[in-house]
C-alpha cells in the first residue's frame, strides 16, 4: 500500500463497501470491519413507487453501492444443497462445475440443484403519504421499521423439480433416467417426441408434492409461498420494476443499476394442448452451461417430429423458467370464497416444516380481502396487500398487464368454499403470468398436466410475523 499522509486523505461516503481495519485479540487476527457494523448505519437498498402512478417502474432508494452489488452480496445463484441443508456454490459461469472448479453432479448424488442465497437478510415493506417502498438490509434489521427476517434458503434452480419415482421423493435434479421421469410418469412416451424423461413432475396434488418434499428431511417444502414472495420482491428491488415480463435490458441505468425485466416468458410448442396434452416440453437441463446468467435463453425441442426453437426462457441469476411455463399450487396459501364473490387469503405464519391445513381457515392468519368479481375471470388490481410475506390483490381494480403490479388474478366469482392458490402461470397465460400471478378457481385437491412443483428449503425455521426494530 502506498504511504499517504493523513491530511491528504479524501473523505469517504459510508456505503456497503466501506471498511476499517480491526484486530481481534482473542483470535490474534487482523481484518476488515464494515463501518456499518460500528456506526449502526446498516447498508440498505430498495425501490419506491409513487402512489397513484400507474407505471410499474420504481426509483432507487438507499445505498446505491449495495444496489449495484446486491445479488453478489446475497450470493444469488446456483448451489448444490444436501438434505441436511449444506450448500456448495456452483460456478457462476457454468453450473456443470463447482465454484472451486471440480465437476458438479446434478443428477442427485451430491444434493439438490437449487437456486438461492447464502446469507440471511432483512426485508421491509412500507409506505408514506407519497410512496410505496420495498427495501432489504444486510447485517441486521433497519431501525425504525418493521422487519421480516429471511434465513438462507433456496428453490429448484431449473424452475421446477422432479420426482424420484423409486423413493417417492421430490428432488431438484437433472437426470435422464426413468427413475426421475417427469409428467405423470408415463413410460410409454420414453421413445416418443413428447418423452417426459428429464422433465418436471406434474399432475400431482399439492398435498402429494409437499409430502414428497418432506422425504428430504426437515424444512423442505413444495411451492412454499415465502420463497415465491421473496423471489418476486428481490426481482422488483433489483430490476426496479413490478412488471417482471418487461423486456430484458442488459444496459445498466445512469445509477449503475439493473432495469427492465426478464421478458414475456417461454414460447409454446406448436400444439401444446393436442400433441403434448399440456405436459412439460422443456427439459430441466436448459441453461445449465450458462451458470448464474441473467437474461433470456432458448432451446430446441422435437415438436412432433419437427425441430422447434423455444425462446424467451427467463433466467434470473441462474433461476430458470420461474413463471409462464407450468403453474404451481402453493402449499401454504388458502383462499376462502365470500358471498359477495370476493376471496380472502389465509396463511400460516410458522415456516417450521409443519403442513398447513388446506381444509379449514381455523387458526390461520388473514392477509386480506380481494376484489369482487361480477363473473368468473381475470382481474388486475391497482394495489397489493404485501403482508406477512404473502401477496394478495386489494379491492380496487384498474390495473392491467402493463400497469401497477401487472400480473393477473383469476377470481371464480364463487360465493362459498375454499380454493388453493395457483402460482406462476402456464405457457398459455400471456400477460397474466408473472411473479404475482394468482389463480383462485381450483380446489386444494386439484391436479392437472401443467401443474408442477418447485422444491424449497430453508436453513432454519422462522416466522412471517414482522418485528419492529427500535431506533438507536
Amino acid at each position: 500500500m502506498e504511504k499517504t499522509k493523513m491530511k491528504d486523505l479524501e473523505g469517504l461516503n459510508v456505503g456497503a463497501n466501506t471498511y476499517v481495519v480491526g484486530y481481534d485479540t482473542k483470535a490474534g487476527k487482523t481484518g476488515l470491519i464494515a463501518v456499518s457494523q460500528i456506526s449502526g448505519n446498516l447498508p440498505w437498498f430498495g425501490r419506491k413507487w409513487a402512489k397513484g402512478n400507474s407505471s410499474p417502474v420504481g426509483s432507487p432508494v438507499g445505498d446505491f453501492d449495495l444496489g449495484q452489488t446486491l445479488a453478489k452480496q446475497l450470493g444469488l445463484g446456483g448451489y448444490l444443497v444436501t438434505d441436511a441443508h449444506q450448500r456448495t456454490k456452483l460456478s457462476p459461469t457454468n453450473h456443470n462445475l463447482l465454484e472451486s472448479g471440480g465437476a458438479a453432479d446434478l443428477t442427485g448424488g451430491a444434493g439438490h440443484y437449487q437456486w438461492g442465497w447464502n446469507v440471511p437478510f432483512y426485508y421491509q415493506v412500507y409506505d408514506d403519504d407519497h410512496y410505496f417502498y420495498e427495501t432489504v438490509s444486510l447485517g441486521g434489521p433497519r431501525p425504525g421499521f418493521w422487519n421480516y427476517y429471511i434465513p438462507i434458503g433456496s428453490r429448484s434452480c431449473a424452475g421446477y423439480a422432479a420426482m424420484d419415482r423409486t423413493n417417492s421423493k421430490l428432488m431438484s435434479v437433472v437426470n435422464e433416467t426413468a427413475q426421475f421421469r417427469g409428467g405423470n410418469n408415463d413410460a410409454s412416451l420414453d421413445a416418443a417426441f413428447n418423452s417426459q424423461l428429464c422433465m418436471p413432475a406434474t399432475n400431482m396434488a399439492i398435498t402429494a408434492f409437499r409430502t414428497a418434499a418432506r422425504k428430504n428431511g426437515t424444512l423442505w417444502f413444495a411451492n412454499e409461498r415465502v420463497m415465491q414472495y421473496i423471489t418476486a420482491a428481490l426481482k422488483r428491488i433489483i430490476f426496479g420494476n413490478r412488471n417482471i415480463q418487461a423486456a430484458f435490458n442488459d444496459t445498466l441505468d445512469a445509477n449503475g443499476l439493473r432495469q427492465g425485466g426478464t421478458g414475456s416468458g417461454i414460447d409454446m410448442p406448436t400444439a401444446w394442448e393436442s400433441a403434448w396434452k399440456y405436459y412439460p416440453y422443456v427439459k430441466l437441463n436448459v441453461g445449465i452451461d450458462q451458470g448464474d446468467f441473467t437474461g433470456i435463453l432458448s432451446t430446441t425441442i422435437n415438436d412432433n417430429g419437427t425441430q422447434k426453437t423455444i425462446g424467451n426462457i427467463p433466467s434470473f441469476y441462474g433461476l430458470k423458467n420461474d413463471y409462464k411455463y407450468l403453474t404451481a399450487m402453493s402449499e401454504n396459501m388458502l383462499l376462502q370464497c365470500n358471498p359477495d364473490k370476493s376471496q380472502t387469503l389465509y396463511v400460516s405464519d410458522n415456516i417450521d416444516g409443519s403442513q398447513m391445513n388446506l381444509s379449514s381457515v381455523a387458526g390461520l392468519t388473514q392477509i386480506g380481502k380481494g376484489p369482487v368479481a361480477s363473473s368468473a375471470g381475470w382481474l388486475h388490481a391497482k394495489e397489493y396487500t404485501l403482508k406477512n410475506l404473502a401477496f394478495f390483490p386489494k379491492e380496487e381494480l384498474g390495473g392491467s398487464s402493463s400497469t401497477f403490479y401487472c400480473d393477473g388474478y383469476y377470481n371464480p366469482a364463487a360465493t362459498s368454499g375454499l380454493r388453493g392458490a395457483v402460482l406462476l402461470g402456464d405457457a398459455s397465460s400471456a400477460g397474466n403470468a408473472g411473479s404475482l400471478y394468482l389463480g383462485g378457481s381450483h380446489a386444494p385437491s386439484g391436479a392437472t398436466a401443467d401443474w408442477a412443483a418447485f422444491l424449497c428449503e430453508y436453513a432454519e425455521a422462522f416466522t412471517t410475523q414482522p418485528v419492529w426494530c427500535v431506533e438507536n
